[in-house]
């Protein structure tokens, strides 16, 4: 997956960035999220919990770590789900009438803030990266017709607009609430 980062983005530092999988020898608790949030719900997340759900089969967390100092410069938390789509929807989609559709979902997202005050598009890339992992359980084997996210618009009111402009559509069948579910046709 490490092939995928965004080389226009990065072009001058690309070898210094790769994915790898959380693990307890990585610096967690250095981790400060860009995201304004009164709970610190991201970097709690991160060093409270990502290591305990990885081990139970939850979620799986990755971490973008910049190799010549170890900080960590991003994560992105994943899992399967899946969503539903209103009749016009399973139309636009040409899918059939099914309950639920499979989806990778992106559970938790974010960049530390010294990072994000230095580049630009890494939110992009970790998404860039979820495209990827969708596209390689379909190429294993397992089904994921979309990626999708339920945007933390408690936190970042105007988040929703970042995943508009990386192609994500509403999904009509849910509530806007704390979080707006957003999905990501199939890339292919």
């Amino acid at each position: 997956m490490q092939n995928l980062i965004n080389k226009e983005i990065f072009s001058n530092h690309l070898d210094n960035f790769k994915l790898f999988p959380i693990g307890k020898g990585y610096r967690l608790n250095d981790f400060k999220s860009s995201i304004s949030d009164e709970s610190n719900e991201y970097d709690t997340f991160l060093k409270d919990v990502a290591i305990d759900y990885e081990e139970k089969n939850i979620s799986k967390t990755h971490l973008l770590i910049n190799i010549k100092n170890g900080d960590i410069v991003s994560y992105i938390t994943l899992l399967t789900g899946s969503i539903k789509l209103k009749q016009t929807e399973r139309e636009l989609h040409s899918i059939p009438n099914f309950a639920s559709y499979p989806s990778l979902k992106i559970a938790k997202l974010a960049v530390d803030i010294n990072y994000k005050k230095q580049y630009k598009g890494i939110g992009s890339t970790m998404i860039e990266l979820a495209i990827g992992f969708k596209e390689e359980l379909n190429n294993i084997g397992v089904a994921c017709r979309f990626l999708e996210v339920d945007a933390d618009v408690e936190n970042d009111k105007n988040v929703y607009k970042f995943y508009e402009k990386l192609g994500f559509v509403k999904n009509s069948i849910y509530k806007e609430g704390r979080t707006i579910s957003m999905r990501l046709e199939d890339t292919k």
